[in-house]
């Protein structure tokens, strides 16, 4: 990873962070387990389904997620667990709706950035992104939020309140896929390894940008291939913006393999959808098996301005007895499939 620290100044040392360090918890038991595995009850409430690509994110319209019931929710849950990213147009949320549609998600996720303890706001982001300073930045960088947490975040949704007319897109990409096109010798090497999450540079620039941290900064390792406790597919959980090294290798093996990494997310045209924010717009995804890159610069930044909403996930865990995408489509590969397995004809 690029560093971009801006250093160790006298205003980092003397820093008091706020909150206390995230303990571990056992989250509620994840909502898509009790969904119907079909979808009848949210498919039958849509107008039209509509995959954007062959791997990742569908969006469904004529469908209102404040008028969702539980059920509906829950098969939500799942199709999000499958497809990594769900879209909607024109919805009527406010801010308290989505903080009600969030908690039947699981416990409220705090960013350790985050003023308002419910919500973080999404701002428009300028600059060059192949400066020094943007290169690993989670502004400009693919991440999933926050990693480096004991428990990082599994439902995620965005909804946007201003946009330009063009510019400021999300690049949403599957960890899934992403694990899926390995190589099985890779695959194999992979899952045997812990990536090492730091907060350390995202804490140093915030103080020193003038911005204010919540918690002290942490160093956390997780498996490198994680199990999406729901679907029980095998996921790359790398990051960009947050992982520094890999724990079981030694100092240019690890810079290799990282490197290695970063060239095959970023050359995954394929494994990626990329979202044009209009106002109203929502986007809800699963952090632990999508990625996502917001696209800064070339709009007006004061145009746009989102809130997301977030519950924590379970800690990161590898099971051998997981599989790989390919497997859990019954053996085909996704170009014979003309839309991903849901178990309702036609969808």
């Amino acid at each position: 990873m690029i560093g971009a620290h801006t250093g160790l100044t006298d205003k980092v040392l003397a820093y008091k962070a706020i909150d206390p360090p995230v303990e571990e918890i056992q989250p509620p038991k994840d909502r898509a387990f009790f969904a119907d595995p079909q979808k009848k009850a949210l498919l039958s409430a849509v107008t039209n389904i509509k995959h954007l690509t062959p791997y990742i994110g569908t969006e469904l319209t004529g469908v209102q997620l404040s008028k969702l019931d539980a059920k509906q929710k829950d098969e939500l849950a799942l199709l999000v667990a499958e497809r990594g990213v769900v879209f909607f147009r024109d919805q009527d949320l406010t801010l308290e709706g989505q903080h009600e549609f969030t908690r039947h998600y699981g416990i409220q996720d705090r960013d350790p950035n985050q003023v308002d303890p419910r919500h973080v706001t999404i701002l428009g982001r300028g600059g060059d992104i192949r400066s020094y300073e943007h290169a690993s930045s989670a502004f400009a960088e693919f991440h999933s939020d926050h990693s480096f947490e004991i428990n990082p975040p599994s439902y995620t949704l965005l909804r946007m309140l201003r946009t330009p007319e063009y510019g400021g897109d999300t690049i949403w990409t599957s960890q899934t896929a992403l694990f899926d096109k390995l190589s099985p010798t890779f695959q194999k090497t992979f899952e045997g390894l812990h990536a090492v999450h730091s907060s350390e540079h995202t804490f140093i620039n915030t103080i020193n940008g003038g911005g204010t941290t919540f918690r002290s900064p942490v160093r956390r390792e997780h498996p490198l291939v994680r199990t999406h406790p729901v679907t029980e597919q095998k996921a790359l959980f790398y990051n960009p913006a947050f992982v520094i090294n890999i724990a079981e290798l030694k100092g240019y093996e690890s810079l290799h393999t990282l490197n290695f990494l970063r060239e095959h997310l970023h050359s995954a045209d394929d494994l990626s959808v990329r979202w044009h924010w209009k106002a109203g717009s929502v986007a809800f995804w699963d952090n632990r098996v999508a990625i996502h890159r917001a696209i800064p610069g070339g709009y007006n930044t004061e145009e746009r301005e989102g809130k997301r909403t977030a519950v924590f996930g379970e800690k990161p865990i590898y099971n051998s007895n997981g599989k790989t995408l390919s497997e859990w489509l019954g053996g085909k590969s996704h170009d014979e499939l003309p839309v991903i397995k849901t178990g309702l004809d036609g969808f």
